[in-house]
């Protein structure tokens, strides 16, 4: 006989060989959702931990048959290979309105319902037991056949016994109260219909009983464990032991909380999560009395109401309402204080004492929505008390999705205590917006990131999906190097939930389409050498002395195409030529680009953008891009030229890099959340001069070298920006011309 550990068993049981703050927790390939804080060392902007509700399907079942009733409740559900079975007792209260009246009063049954789909249930006619003279009916226990323990088929729960060692014909088994002598007996079954007592001596004698009364096997601690009812100080709370003898189980402890108020909890409904069974989660029915007051006046049904009163105030003044709360040692549970699920806006069959009582264990089911995931289904009563029958309702929620790390659009991040992981992929349970996203950050146990991994490595990931596998940019999804080593997670989401995780088995990359044809981008070559991207004197290009229609211009790339691309809205705005000096119409040796604007818009005036191709773009990041040219900026120009690199394709000014502006009195500025003049260095207009930019993309800064000075250390235009896509050459205003010559893009990777 085992007894479970008390709280201070259990920390000194974690301080001697398990996880305390100093050391990792090992989480092998497990499933972890975020039910509790247990794994979370940090919370930062405005992540939170968020309770969802299920959402209300169909009413599934009504208990309307003869020996049912409208007290009908202490149901238990779940699967059993492709049949899924429901139990529920048969219980009638005439003690109510006139609707209640219709139906005669009939001794205590347990029933039995099945269903091929979890949605629509049926009653077998199991022709064990007798009810007024026939045995069609779906009876499986009578107080007569449990005269033996004084058993009552009413207070029941029924259950598959997972343990190994169970012989098959004890695998459904019921826990039942009993009074000969007072306590929780077992019966067991091979069918799940013909049942029959393992033991006339209770397995737990301590206690109130006067629920539903819980026992299961549980696969982690290799034990069974029961969960029943008693009265602490006054107040309905929950009993629990556990034993490798399902026969015999020691004193029980009382549940303790986590910073939760003594409420009245009339069912526990504790169950291992059946993806994740070192999890104990609980859906504890909460009894709160209101009293007479003027809001009970106002509820649904005040008929049947006042009629329930003459028999016990509370019957007409108390409400249920269902709650949720989870255990990783099944004696210490969080317990949320908000209802997950409340009474809800119907006008009858609602806000009545014994409603929202779920039933014991829960089901996977298929979506309610075609071509979606499977869904958890619950079931719980409506109409408790009222008429001739009760309600089953079904309700349902995506698998894991209880409780979520959930951040708003403004964004939060959480960072876990220490973990050791087994496996090759990490796996998430998500959902965002569209424009939301969620990143993974893994780091070192003293937090710093671990190369290959860090946030800046994982494109923002977003979609809806149970098990999406986390893919870095050049590492890709393998993570099989850190297995069995300290980490830490850190998880940062915009307008996001995340409700679960979980180390998986390695698999291959998937093979994707080629999607740089469409604008995608490769993964980063980390073997790359130093390259260049453009080197062009543009002397391969037939030339002229003056801007007509007849000279040929570079040639125009196709969109998402790399090299040059021109951009013009008539083809003298983009010339080569070769006049020596620029503008004289003197022919010379020398071909270059003419770049004008003339009085109207820029989408009208010529600017010529370098395109880099889709590895380029990928073997920049976090590198060092080289931009060097030969620029005559006439004084004659009303206004600045640029060089500008972006983050974004051709025409689109965001997402800058360095952004630097040369001015026909010789003055150079750049642009960093404003125009910003670089004092040292200065241009000579009307003259050809010698320009260099140096951009660390990992630093986000740029050095400028014109004519041998230079400027260090300049920011970029906009923060983040940690690759380059395109580089322009365009006049920044109207009534500007600007001659190029000798552009060279070098990238260091």
């Amino acid at each position: 006989m085992k007894m479970r550990p008390t709280l201070t068993m259990v920390v000194i049981t974690l301080m001697a060989g398990g996880a305390t703050a100093q050391e990792p927790i090992d989480i092998g390939s497990r499933l972890e959702l975020f039910v509790d804080d247990a794994l979370i060392e940090s919370f930062g902007g405005e992540a939170r931990l968020q309770l969802h509700r299920p959402e209300r399907r169909e009413i599934v079942f009504r208990t309307d048959a003869p020996w049912e009733g409208n007290a009908s409740a202490f149901c238990s559900v779940f699967q059993d290979g492709p049949l899924y079975r429901m139990y529920y007792r048969g219980l009638h209260y005439r003690h109510s309105g006139e609707p209640a009246q219709a139906l005669d009063d009939h001794p205590w049954y347990l029933c039995y319902a099945e269903s091929d789909d979890g949605i629509t249930w049926r009653r077998p006619e199991l022709g064990i037991f007798d009810f007024r003279g026939s045995t069609a009916n779906n009876i499986v226990l009578t107080p007569e056949f449990l005269a033996e323990i004084g058993g009552d088929p009413a207070h029941t729960a029924t259950w598959l016994d997972t343990n190994p060692a169970c012989p098959p014909d004890e695998r459904i088994k019921i826990t039942i109260i009993g009074s000969k002598p007072k306590g929780m007996y077992v019966l067991a079954s091979g069918d799940g219909v013909h049942f029959r007592l393992l033991s006339t001596t209770p397995s737990q004698t301590e206690g109130a009983f006067d629920s539903q009364n819980l026992m299961f096997w549980d696969p982690v601690r290799t034990e069974y464990c029961e969960y029943h009812r008693g009265f602490k100080d006054g107040v309905r709370a929950i009993m629990t032991a556990s034993s490798p003898d399902i026969l015999s189980f020691p004193p029980p402890q009382w549940l303790e909380y986590e910073d939760s108020p003594d409420e009245h909890l009339y069912t526990n409904q504790i169950q291992p999560y059946y993806r994740a069974p070192h999890i104990f989660m609980g859906f504890p029915m909460r009894y709160t009395d209101r009293n007479w007051s003027q809001p009970v006046l106002e509820l649904p049904m005040l008929d049947e109401r006042l009629a329930r009163a003459t028999a016990g105030r509370r019957y007409g003044t108390a409400v249920t309402d269902a709650l949720f709360m989870t255990s990783r040692d099944g004696l210490r549970f969080k317990r949320w204080p908000e209802a997950f699920i409340r009474p809800g806006p119907r006008e009858r069959e609602s806000w009545v004492y014994g409603d929202n009582f779920i039933f014991w264990q829960m089901v996977q089911t298929r979506s309610h929505l075609e071509d979606a995931p499977d869904e958890i289904s619950l079931y719980a009563t409506e109409g408790y008390w009222e008429g001739t029958d009760t309600a089953f309702r079904r309700y349902t929620i995506r698998i894991d999705g209880f409780v979520s790390l959930s951040a708003p659009a403004a964004g939060g991040e959480v960072v876990t205590k220490p973990l050791v992981f087994d496996g090759g992929n990490l796996a998430l349970n998500f959902a965002t917006s569209g424009a939301g996203s969620v990143q993974v950050e893994i780091q070192e146990a003293d937090g710093a990131p671990i190369e290959g991994y860090t946030l800046a490595d994982c494109p923002e990931i977003y979609g809806d999906d149970l098990r999406f596998v986390v893919r870095w940019n050049d590492v890709g999804g393998d993570v099989r190097e850190l297995a069995g080593r300290p980490v830490r997670l850190r998880f940062v989401l915009r307008d996001a939930d995340l409700y679960s995780f979980q180390f998986v088995p390695w698999e291959p990359e998937p093979e994707y389409p080629d999607m740089t044809q469409f604008g995608a981008l490769p993964g980063k070559n980390p073997d790359r050498e130093p390259f260049i991207a453009v080197q062009d004197d543009f002397e391969g290009v037939p030339a002229g002395t003056s801007p007509t229609e007849e000279d040929l211009d570079p040639t125009e790339a196709p969109a998402g195409a790399s090299g040059w691309v021109v951009r013009e809205q008539t083809p003298d705005r983009v010339q080569v030529l070769n006049d020596d000096p620029p503008g004289s119409g003197n022919p010379g040796a020398n071909r270059y680009v003419k770049l004008e604007r003339r009085d109207e818009s820029h989408q009208a005036g010529g600017a010529l953008w370098l395109a880099l191709s889709p590895q380029d773009i990928a073997d920049c990041t976090d590198g060092v891009v080289e931009v060097s040219a030969r620029i005559f900026v006439p004084s004659t120009s009303a206004e600045r030229v640029d060089i500008d690199a972006v983050d974004a394709g051709v025409g689109t000014f965001s997402r800058r890099a360095f952004n630097v502006r040369f001015l026909p009195d010789g003055t150079v500025t750049y642009y960093s959340g404003d125009s910003h003049v670089v004092e040292e260095l200065s241009i000579t207009p009307d003259a050809w001069q010698e320009v260099q930019i140096r951009a660390d993309l990992a630093a986000g800064t740029f050095d400028l070298t014109v004519e041998g000075k230079t400027a260090t250390g300049l920011p970029f235009g906009e923060e983040g920006v940690n690759r380059i896509q395109t580089i322009s050459f365009a006049p920044n205003r109207n009534n500007c011309i600007y001659y190029v010559d000798d552009v060279t893009a070098r990238v260091e990777p």
